[in-house]
Parts: structure tokens; C-alpha cells; sequence
């Protein structure tokens, strides 16, 4: 028939893969899950389009195990799965189609990310509300989300207090007979991305305790 092929055999290739053999002598590799997903069966006929779909389903489930092997090594945002996956040579379309069935889990959560992201940041590093939104730029686009997970994350973590453990490392009489020393901590907490106000009221209560 005109426009179709018949499926001579499907044998076993390698774990959870089979080798699919066509009238049309077309050879295909894929997973057991796409073989019981379409209802594959020896004897049974592929169209043009069966085929099409099937060439969609194996590469949608290739850059699904590429997503999941990533998302297995650690939390990602939207933006870097995506980046990721491209760079591999992935079709765009097909990535965008996998992430959104990724999100629609629960498996990719842009917020989750950033929020565990940040206070990560924020406890190891110590840095401010400028420092903070700079990095999340690079996980999200999204300039609401920032403002609303920096909000968050320094509601939890009083940025006084964050400001403070830098500053005990800096003996306060020394900081005052310094001026130099001074300059360089006042420095140092911007380059943190501390905003001015911030530093000058903790520093001053600071040499005042």
C-alpha cells in the first residue's frame, strides 16, 4: 500500500531498547516505553505520518532522559535546562515541548529554584539585594519573580544581621582608628551588593555596641 511500511520484527537491542525492521528496509532504535506508548506489534503498518510521530516521540524522549539526567544532578531553572539542552544540538522546539511537560509536573519550578538558589547565595556569601538580583538574572528573565524572591529571601534573612557577620570580623576599635580599614570593609559589603543606607546604619550601630 502506497505511503505505508510493515513492521517485519522488533527485537531486542540493548536494555530497555528494541531494533524495529521495515518492509521499506527503515531501521529505527527505541526505547521500550515508546514501543508500548504507540502499541507497536510485528505485522502492523507504520503511515508517512506514524513515522513522523515516531521520529517526534524518540527525540522528545531522547531531550526528556537529557532534562531528567540534569535535573538528577541538581535543581535547575527553566532558562538553564533550556540553555543546556540546546547546546547539546537539540531541536528547540522539541525542548521547549519538554520542559513545559517537566513544569506541568512539578519537576521544573523557576521559584523553587530561585528561592533554594538564593538563600544558598545569601548564607554562603553574604550578599545583598543588588548582589542577589544580578545572579537571579541569569536562572530567570523574569523581573516581577526577582523582585518578589528577593522580597522573600531577605523577609527570612535580616539583612542587618547578614551585614553584621561580615562585620565581626573586623575588630570595631580597629575599625575606628582606621580609616583605611573602614574604607576597605565599607567596600567590600558594596562589592557584597549591599545598598549604602544598609552598610551605614549596621556599620554605625556596629561601633557603637
Amino acid at each position: 500500500m502506497p505511503g505505508k511500511s510493515k513492521i517485519l520484527s522488533i527485537t531486542l537491542d540493548k536494555k530497555n531498547t528494541y531494533k524495529i525492521t521495515t518492509s521499506l528496509g527503515i531501521h529505527f532504535r527505541v526505547p521500550k516505553e515508546i514501543i508500548l506508548e504507540m502499541s507497536l506489534i510485528e505485522g502492523g503498518e507504520l503511515s508517512d505520518s506514524d513515522i513522523n510521530l515516531f521520529k517526534s516521540s524518540i527525540d522528545h524522549f531522547k531531550v526528556r532522559n537529557m532534562a531528567l539526567t540534569l535535573l538528577d544532578y541538581r535543581m535547575r531553572s527553566k532558562k538553564e535546562l533550556e540553555l543546556k539542552l540546546i547546546k547539546k544540538g537539540n531541536n528547540i522546539n522539541t525542548v521547549s515541548k519538554v520542559i513545559e511537560d517537566l513544569e506541568y509536573k512539578g519537576w521544573v519550578d523557576d521559584e523553587k529554584f530561585c528561592l533554594a538558589f538564593g538563600r544558598d547565595q545569601v548564607n554562603k556569601n553574604k550578599i545583598g539585594p543588588i548582589a542577589l538580583k544580578y545572579k537571579l538574572k541569569e536562572h530567570i528573565d523574569s523581573l516581577s519573580l526577582i523582585e518578589e524572591i528577593s522580597d522573600k529571601i531577605y523577609s527570612e534573612l535580616n539583612i542587618k544581621n547578614i551585614i553584621m557577620k561580615v562585620l565581626i570580623k573586623y575588630p570595631p576599635e580597629k575599625i575606628k582608628k582606621e580609616e583605611t580599614l573602614k574604607r576597605k570593609v565599607i567596600n567590600r559589603l558594596q562589592r557584597k551588593g549591599h545598598y549604602w543606607q544598609d552598610i551605614d546604619e549596621t556599620l554605625n550601630k556596629y561601633l557603637n555596641l
